[in-house]
């Protein structure tokens, strides 16, 4: 067997091995220096795919740059790589880079004149709206796909069109709403067996439930939630389920259980190299802290999640680091500078139609 044919076998074997194990395709992807140029691309392609299964988006998108500077005389994989790319990307709230990605593939798709890429196209244009905060828009978008799923009788689909839909509701306020579609989308998942769409459909649940004040519920959420991503190679869904139920042990004024978990989320963030995620655990364990009367303990870690969400343009984090900074700068006899930044603050969320300032459950 000549080198290339080599090549050809393991990037075959990669490739089968991302749906049901990423880390095994990124092992049996090998050396990416042993490939012939021509075949790169792909490699590093593949290579992306398997970081963005583990969730490591940030090493993702590094291999995703390199898979479309090898790509340019292969339309669909140039086309392959934006759209993943721009997936990863509004993943961690780089929606700006994300927009750019979409453009550059819908001109790329109109340019070779590519068919079948018009549906995945729409939906992550859907989803690069619902993460740049523009929740009714992606909702306008979302809801024909979702008719179109459930006609089609993709399940499948309809599981995460659902839990893209629950997601919206629930950041623009309309929290009965988001549940019900929370609760559609795990039904389906578990009639598909898709075990991490139910995850992810928990991990929904979880977020609404603890926001309606039912703490209860919110901790068995997110223990489920835990359950189904416990020994997985989904890193990023591990240290998801580590925060959420976090949050909601905090809650419920159980405060030494929250950090642990959340220094066991800090520490899978930050492998992970996940700035705004990690900045809404240093945003809980600030929360922890407030709650002991520990005011430049809070005071520190709420301006670190601050200065992470503004970095980030996050601006659901902004209004709640604001917020319980603001209260951690009262607590310490400094009220007119809490004044100012809780002001701020308030208007930033009615500015983006948002209502953290209201969530005493978050």
């Amino acid at each position: 067997m000549n080198r290339i044919d080599a090549a050809i076998g393991r990037l075959e074997a990669a490739r089968s091995a991302l749906e049901t194990s990423p880390a095994r395709a990124v092992r049996l992807l090998g050396g990416l220096r042993a490939y012939p140029r021509a075949l790169r691309g792909e490699a590093e392609f593949i290579r992306a795919e398997g970081l963005r299964g583990m969730g490591y988006f940030a090493r993702a998108e590094e291999s995703y740059g390199k898979a479309l500077a090898g790509a340019q005389g292969d339309p669909p994989l140039f086309v392959e790589a934006l759209l993943a790319s721009a997936a990863g990307l509004r993943s961690v709230g780089a929606v700006a880079l994300a927009r750019a990605r979409l453009a550059s593939a819908a001109a790329a798709i109109l340019k070779a004149s590519l068919p079948g890429y018009g549906a995945r196209l729409a939906l992550e244009k859907a989803l690069v709206e619902r993460a740049g905060g523009r929740y009714a828009e992606s909702i306008r978008l979302l809801r024909p796909m979702l008719r179109g799923a459930l006609g089609r009788g993709d399940l499948g689909e309809a599981a995460f069109l659902l839990w893209a839909v629950g997601g919206a509701e629930r950041f623009r306020g309309r929290l009965k709403a988001s549940e019900e579609a929370f609760l559609s989308s795990l039904s389906l998942a578990r009639r598909t067996g898709d075990g991490a769409a139910a995850g992810y459909a928990l991990f929904g649940l979880g977020g609404v439930t603890r926001i309606l004040g039912r703490l209860r519920d919110s901790e068995r959420h997110y223990a489920a939630a835990a359950k189904a991503f416990q020994g997985t190679e989904d890193v990023f869904g591990r240290a998801y389920a580590e925060c959420g139920l976090a949050n909601a042990l905090r809650q419920q004024g159980r405060l030494a259980e929250a950090e642990r978990l959340y220094r066991r989320a800090h520490a899978l963030y930050s492998s992970l190299g996940d700035p705004l995620d990690l900045a809404y655990v240093d945003w809980g364990l600030g929360q922890v802290h407030l709650h002991r009367g520990e005011l430049a303990k809070a005071e520190a870690r709420h301006r670190s999640a601050l200065a992470a969400f503004r970095r980030g343009g996050e601006t659901r984090g902004m209004v709640h680091a604001s917020m319980s900074l603001a209260q951690a700068l009262h607590a310490s006899g400094r009220t007119l500078e809490a004044e100012a930044l809780f002001g701020r603050a308030y208007a930033l969320a009615r500015s983006k139609g948002i209502h953290a300032h209201l969530e005493i459950y978050t």
